[in-house]
C-alpha cells in the first residue's frame, strides 16, 4: 500500500470524526450552521495552503500531493475546533461563532507547527506526534470546565455508546496520518498496537464501571482515548508489559472519573479530561518506566527536563487561548 491510498484510508477514517461530533447534535439548525462552518473554513485553508505553495512558501506538514492528505488534517482540526468547546460555541452570536471557530482552526494549526518544531529541534520523546494534540485539547476542556459553564442542565444523555463502540476505536489511529511511518508497512503494526491499547484500556474502565454498578455516558469513548494516547510515546515496547498497564490506566481513569464527578463537573468536561488530559499526562511520563535507557534521546534528568517542558509549552498555549477566547464571549 503506497502513500496516497494509505491517505485515502484515513480520510474516510477521519470523517468518523465529523460524523461523532455531528451525532451529539440534537437540534437540526446547529447541525446545519456547523456544517456550513466546516465546509467554508476547509474550502478557505485550501486556497490559503495552495496560494502559499505556488509562492514557495511550504512546509513538510503540509506537503503532500493527494488531496485525500489535506482533508484528513483538515477533518483533525475541525474535530479538534469542535471538541474544544462543543456546544458552548451556539451560546455566541452568529459572527462572534464564525471568529471563534477560525481562531480555534488556526490555533490547531498552530499546534501542527509547534510539534515540528518540538519533533525537530527539541527531540521529545513522542514517537507518535498524538500527545500535542491530547495536551492541548485537555487544557482547552479543563479551562473550558473552569470558567465557562453549561447555561444549561449539566446533564448529557446517554447515547448509543455500545453501538458507536466499534469505529470509536479506529478514531486515535486517524492521528498517525502526521506518524513518519505512514509509508512503511510497519506502520500498520503500530496502528494494531494502538488499538489493543485502546481497547485494553476500556476494559479497565468498564471494569470499575460494571463493578460499581453505575452508567456512565461515553464509556467507550473515554476508555479507548485513554490507552491509546497514554502508551502511544511507547508503541514497539513489548506488548505483554503494557497491556496490564493500559488496563491499570483505564481502572485509575474511571476512578478519577468518579472523583471529579462527585465535584459536579459537567459531563463535556469529564469527557474532555479523562480522554485527553489524564492519558496525555501519563504519556509523558511513561517512557521512562517502559523505554529502555539506551532508547532515550537524552540523559535521564535533561529528558525529563524535556519531557515537562514539552506538556507546559502546550498546556500554557492552550490556556492562553481560551483566554482569548473568553474575551468574545457573549455576555
Amino acid at each position: 500500500m503506497n502513500l496516497v491510498e494509505t491517505e485515502f484510508l484515513f480520510c474516510i477514517l477521519s470523517s468518523f470524526f465529523l460524523f461523532h461530533s455531528l451525532a451529539k447534535i440534537s437540534e437540526e439548525w446547529k447541525r446545519k450552521d456547523l456544517l456550513f462552518q466546516w465546509t467554508a473554513i476547509t474550502a478557505l485553508g485550501f486556497i490559503f495552503t495552495e496560494s502559499l505553495k505556488k509562492w514557495g512558501i511550504q512546509s513538510v506538514i503540509w506537503n503532500t500531493d493527494s488531496i485525500f492528505g489535506y482533508i484528513t488534517k483538515s477533518n483533525l482540526l475541525l474535530f479538534l475546533s469542535y471538541t474544544s468547546l462543543e456546544e458552548r460555541i451556539f451560546t455566541l452570536k452568529i459572527y462572534r461563532r464564525f471568529f471563534v471557530s477560525i481562531f480555534l482552526y488556526v490555533f490547531w494549526v498552530g499546534v501542527l507547527f509547534g510539534i515540528q518544531f518540538f519533533q525537530t529541534t527539541i527531540l521529545v520523546q513522542d514517537n507518535t506526534l498524538i500527545l500535542p494534540f491530547a495536551i492541548s485539547l485537555g487544557a482547552f476542556v479543563w479551562a473550558r470546565e473552569m470558567f465557562w459553564n453549561f447555561e444549561e442542565n449539566k446533564e448529557s444523555k446517554l447515547g448509543d455508546d455500545s453501538f458507536r463502540f466499534i469505529y470509536l476505536c479506529f478514531l486515535p489511529a486517524t492521528f498517525l496520518v502526521l506518524s513518519p511511518w505512514k509509508a512503511d508497512w510497519s506502520f500498520y503494526k503500530q496502528v494494531a498496537n494502538l488499538l489493543i491499547y485502546g481497547i485494553s484500556s476500556h476494559v479497565g474502565f468498564q471494569l470499575v464501571t460494571k463493578f460499581k454498578k453505575e452508567i456512565v455516558p461515553a464509556e467507550s469513548e473515554m476508555g479507548i482515548w485513554i490507552g491509546a494516547i497514554a502508551f502511544s510515546t511507547c508503541l514497539g515496547t513489548e506488548i505483554v508489559v503494557v497491556l496490564p498497564l493500559s488496563i491499570l490506566s483505564g481502572i485509575f481513569g474511571r476512578l478519577l472519573y468518579s472523583y471529579l464527578s462527585s465535584l459536579s463537573w459537567s459531563e463535556p468536561g469529564l469527557r474532555g479530561v479523562i480522554s485527553f488530559l489524564y492519558p496525555s499526562v501519563l504519556g509523558i511520563f511513561l517512557p521512562f518506566l517502559l523505554e529502555e535507557p539506551n532508547g532515550w534521546l537524552h540523559a535521564p534528568y535533561v529528558l525529563l527536563g524535556v519531557q515537562t517542558l514539552y506538556f507546559l509549552s502546550f498546556y500554557l498555549v492552550a490556556c492562553l487561548s481560551f483566554g482569548i477566547i473568553l474575551l468574545n464571549k457573549q455576555k
